[in-house]
């Protein structure tokens, strides 16, 4: 454990550190290219454990099995791309219910849409514009669930049969905040909760990871143990959060909105993710996870 948390924590660190002190911090036109590539630590970090200290096959360690998984693995991915976006459009309605201003019925958000295009030379048709924008969010995923891969292999994958022995709610807990320390070196800089103290960042992103921790190993479980569901879970996390909030945004969004109450990195959407991990996590076997440490290889 000492030693995945070293490489794990190390390497992000050090693609982390150039931001710090670059005068641009986290607008530099490299800090997402360079981000992703820090992604891969848990992965590299799974690797060197499995091969330098457990002696042990890799891709078992990690859960990167497939014979007798596929249909569930082709099952999970798809869902998992779909609960997350339901959870974060959820999350946006239940701002707007609660007050911030915004459209529900996404014309507003259509409207300037078609505008911002036709401004940059680009005229269409209302329903173009939005189909041209669910097609970029779509690339959007599968392109970030390559990096989301990277953390996915590490923390649901290793880590989760990791401490799987301490029971599963106890396992869900650590693993977030493992996982959400792990997030300091670009949570200090204002990576997550922009305006916001750092301080209250980093302590509200220590109950998200548990959520988060709790519905990836959810999504990991039903897919037999195999990571990659979870990835495209993160993957759309991370890219579809902003257009959950623009399709009911008005002028006065942004002025209103609560980043620790309104999105799914706040209070609204840990509720929501919590209680969707609860409903999908398989109630048989919780500490499954310690049994695929054990299975014999197979091929495939």
């Amino acid at each position: 454990m000492l030693v995945f948390g070293a490489v794990a924590y190390g390497l992000f660190a050090l693609c982390a550190v150039p931001f710090w002190v670059l005068d641009e911090g986290i607008a530099h036109p490299l800090y997402t290219l360079v981000i992703g590539v820090g992604m891969f630590a848990p992965t590299i970090a799974s690797v060197v454990v499995a091969k330098l200290v457990d002696r042990t096959s890799w891709r078992d360690a990690v859960g990167l099995r497939f014979r007798g998984r596929w249909r569930r693995i082709l099952l999970w991915a798809p869902l998992a791309v779909l609960l997350v976006l339901g959870l974060n459009l959820a999350t946006a309605v239940l701002m707007v219910l609660r007050g911030v201003p915004g459209d529900l019925t996404g014309r507003t958000w259509a409207a300037e849409l078609t505008r911002t295009l036709s401004a940059q030379g680009a005229e269409m048709p209302t329903g173009a514009a939005i189909a041209l924008v669910l097609v970029s969010a779509a690339f959007g995923v599968l392109l970030t669930v390559v990096p989301a891969l990277g953390e996915e292999i590490g923390w649901r994958g290793w880590l989760r049969r990791e401490l799987a022995p301490l029971g599963p709610w106890a396992a869900i807990v650590l693993g977030g905040v493992i996982w959400s320390l792990w997030h300091l070196p670009v949570t200090l800089i204002g990576h997550n909760y922009p305006g916001q103290p750092r301080w209250a960042a980093v302590a509200m992103f220590v109950p998200v990871c548990i959520a988060l921790n709790h519905l990836y190993s959810a999504i990991t479980e039903r897919a037999g143990g195999n990571p990659i569901p979870a990835a495209f879970a993160h993957a759309t996390l991370n890219s579809t959060l902003g257009l959950a909030i623009g399709v009911v945004a008005t002028s006065g969004t942004t002025e209103g909105l609560n980043w620790f109450l309104d999105t799914p990195l706040g209070v609204t959407g840990i509720v929501l993710t919590s209680a969707v991990a609860f409903l999908i996590m398989p109630r048989r076997g919780r500490a499954s996870g310690q049994a695929e440490r054990t299975e014999p290889a197979a091929a495939g």
